[in-house]
């Protein structure tokens, strides 16, 4: 895409910096919720057009892969959508360390997981990358949607979106591993100014 907002090699090296800060207060939160002690991998960053999302999530569906996707809006200089992929098996594992037994988990179990989830990675991981950056943010309350075939994918976001950033992890307990992605999708006014910020504070340190 013409318009296409990229990350040079340091401001990338910096939002990662200031992800890893901001993924162990979220961290920390999860961790105090469920009791358990929760790691979350250092996580990898890389910046890609909406028309490229589509075709990463639509590769989940053709290996296979049944997916949650939880969604919540993000208002203030950083505007935009976060997103928190999920799939199924990873959702699963996620409500056992909540307590829930595999047996008596039902699909809506599942979602309430993964929305308390988003709530506090996406609000916890935002407002802390925010603060670094010496600005506010706002949130509204997730939304989800189970993706189990090309019907059940919205791809409206192609339309408002020029970049977005793909940050993936692994949040890690101590018998199982759980494999998920939280994604920026930032307006071009609010990518124009995570971009100054991150350069401003390679400036100060």
């Amino acid at each position: 895409m013409s318009d296409e907002i990229i990350l040079t090699g340091d401001e990338k090296d910096c939002l990662q910096e200031l992800m890893n800060i901001s993924y162990g207060s979220a961290t920390a939160a999860i961790s105090k919720i469920i009791d358990r002690f929760a790691t979350l991998s250092i996580p990898a960053i890389k910046t890609i057009s909406a028309e490229d999302l589509t075709k990463h999530l639509l590769l989940k569906l053709k290996d296979n892969k049944t997916f949650f996707i939880s969604n919540q809006l993000i208002n203030g200089s950083l505007s935009g959508q976060n997103l928190f992929i999920i799939d199924s098996l990873s959702a699963k594992n996620l409500a056992n360390e909540f307590g829930l037994d595999e047996n008596e988990q039902n699909q809506e179990d599942i979602e309430d997981i993964v929305l308390e989830i988003t709530n506090i990675l996406s609000s916890t991981a935002s407002s802390k990358l925010a603060t670094l950056l010496n600005t506010k943010i706002g949130f509204s309350s997730p939304t989800i949607n189970y993706i189990n075939s090309k019907k059940d994918f919205d791809c409206d976001f192609e339309c408002n979106y020029e970049s977005i950033i793909v940050i993936s992890t692994n949040l890690q307990f101590e018998n199982q591993n759980i494999n998920a992605e939280l994604v920026f999708m930032k307006h071009k006014k609010s990518f124009e100014y995570l971009k100054q910020q991150l350069n401003e504070f390679l400036d100060e340190y």
